[in-house]
């Protein structure tokens, strides 16, 4: 019963756990490939003994199938996924305010439930935009930290007397409005499953934001409004590698807020 669609598929356990996760531009042949051939390697034959039941969702596009999958991944984490893991960042800037009252901008491993700036994959990404907007802004490199040993800090904080507080607090705020300013908002508008409908995607602020469908007969008045049509979804740095390069290849299908006209009747062929 599976169809001859591109789209996502999931294999469940005898518990109805999820344990992949896949894309295919033929969801019916590449699912079938799974199950056929003459590898009798014991990973694969415990990959195939986990499988009890398949479902799926179909995509409009390889592109839209290949982010569903990752999103998919990252949210179910299936015990036969290995590939798409080790993408991860490992890095974040974060902001806080010490008991002082100084506000601080530093860089360092990404952590669960804790909420960051901006995320990179390596630490010399992360120190490097840190010493560029402490520079731009003038901010004391005192109330930056990028790995420096308690010792350090504490040395150089008495070397001279803090900076203004209000001042200084305000030089942070500039930075961190800059960085986000400079992170674009956009949608990327294409075919849908149908006639019907077109796809959707949506970046907030440099970050992706989530992704849909939209009916074909719903006019869009300003490109923003397409954020409420989506199913929001984690970002996470590949993601953004992915979409950052397809709409670098397909510019014709960026929206940017307040540069385009409004959508209506708007459909593509489909291909």
């Amino acid at each position: 019963r599976l169809p001859e669609n591109t789209g996502v598929y999931y294999f469940y356990n005898q518990f109805r756990t999820v344990v992949y996760v896949g894309k295919a531009k033929n969801l019916k042949k590449r699912v079938a490939q799974h199950f056929s051939g003459h590898k009798i390697t014991p990973q694969r034959q415990n990959f195939l003994r986990d499988i009890y039941a398949i479902s799926f969702e179909v995509c409009a596009s390889e592109f839209m199938a290949l982010l569903l999958e990752c999103c998919e991944i990252k949210k179910l984490w299936p015990v036969h996924n290995r590939a798409l893991k080790k993408f991860d960042p490992k890095f974040g800037l974060y902001e806080y305010e010490a008991r002082n009252g100084y506000k601080y901008l530093a860089v360092g491993k990404l952590a669960k439930h804790q909420r960051y700036v901006e995320m990179f994959h390596s630490l010399h990404d992360g120190v490097n935009l840190l010493l560029k907007l402490a520079g731009q802004f003038t901010i004391d490199y005192r109330f930056i930290h990028y790995g420096a040993s308690k010792d350090e800090v504490l040395a150089a904080r008495e070397l001279t007397a803090f900076p203004d507080m209000e001042r200084h607090n305000d030089a942070v705020n500039s930075a961190l409005e800059f960085l986000e300013a400079s992170q674009p908002s956009y949608a990327i508008v294409d075919k849908g499953r149908s006639l019907d409908e077109r796809s959707c995607i949506w970046v907030e602020k440099g970050h992706f934001y989530g992704m849909g469908y939209i009916a074909s007969d719903i006019a869009i008045g300003e490109v923003s409004e397409i954020k409420d049509y989506v199913t929001p979804y984690q970002t996470n740095g590949y993601i953004m590698q992915l979409i950052t390069a397809y709409a670098n290849r397909y510019p014709g299908k960026v929206l940017k807020p307040g540069l385009q006209p409004i959508i209506e009747n708007y459909s593509y062929d489909i291909i």
